[in-house]
């Protein structure tokens, strides 16, 4: 009587796995009559199949046939689909050995229930977080791209990059842009770099800050930096602040910057000219 009104599904078999016994709930979850047949056909009857769906369950890997072998079961998952459930639906199986107080072996018991909700909920949690994922990618490579777009480094000559600096220059922005800077001009074995600051309008002891430690580490690689496109208003900031810009070279706009880097490039090919004539004069002599 007891076993009768559970919620659980329980199923009792003999040694040789003949069913002796099921309560109602067991029919009532596997949506079967639950006959006495053969053990091997227990996965083709009821329509086991493993976790995936679609794989038919092994006969000799059930819980009570397992447990028939000996074995504890615990919360083994089945999916099971046949003609009177074709949606399919999930039970949770655990089953035991039966053994007499003697230690005759008896036959096995297999208590199951049914988990569809929970799985459901589960499959529905799991495909909102792979959305949440791919939003947070999406979201991730957006940022990304406004960054590159930002602050874009050009190669305008050879030799030479050029840094536009359009917005607010924060410490994470500043650490990012230098990050990128010093690996282009490793890279492409620059020798001059112009920021361009037209597109910054407010200025503060912090981002003059910034661009100092930029320049410090673009001029501990070799190359020369040089700031461009200050704005009057910027320029009066800084004075203000008395902002020590130091050995920075500020030119007025980008042209004049580019400019200047090819006649420094010229000087310097003129020179590594002439001590390269003089010495050729001397090792003849």
């Amino acid at each position: 009587m007891i076993l009768d009104n559970i919620v659980d599904g329980v199923v009792v078999s003999d040694r040789e796995g003949k069913i002796l016994y099921s309560n109602p709930a067991a029919e009532a979850l596997l949506r079967a009559t639950v006959d006495s047949v053969s053990p091997d056909d227990w996965s083709k009857r009821y329509g086991f199949y493993r976790t995936d769906e679609q794989t038919p369950f092994p006969p000799d890997e059930l819980p009570v046939a397992r447990a028939l072998q000996g074995e504890v079961v615990s919360a083994e998952e089945i999916f099971f689909r046949h003609g009177n459930n074709p949606t399919g639906g999930w039970l949770v199986v655990s089953a035991r050995p039966i053994v007499a107080n003697d230690g005759s072996f008896f036959g096995a018991v297999g208590v199951f229930r049914d988990v569809s909700d929970r799985k459901r909920w589960e499959k529905e949690l799991e495909q909102q977080l792979t959305r949440e994922k791919e939003r947070n990618d999406a979201l991730e490579r957006l940022r990304l791209t406004v960054q590159q777009l930002s602050t874009p480094i050009l190669e305008v000559w050879d030799e030479i990059l050029v840094l536009p600096i359009i917005g607010v220059l924060d410490s994470r922005r500043s650490g990012e842009m230098t990050d990128q800077l010093l690996q282009e001009i490793t890279q492409k074995q620059c020798r001059f770099v112009i920021v361009d600051v037209t597109g910054v309008e407010i200025v503060d002891s912090s981002t003059a800050d910034q661009l100092l430690r930029l320049v410090t580490a673009v001029e501990l690689l070799g190359a020369r930096c040089m700031l461009t496109g200050v704005r009057p208003a910027v320029a009066q900031t800084l004075t203000t602040l008395r902002v020590d810009l130091g050995p920075m070279l500020t030119l007025r706009n980008l042209r004049h910057g580019l400019q200047t880097c090819l006649r420094m490039m010229q000087t310097e090919a003129h020179v590594a000219h002439s001590i390269t004539s003089r010495l050729d004069v001397a090792a003849r002599r």
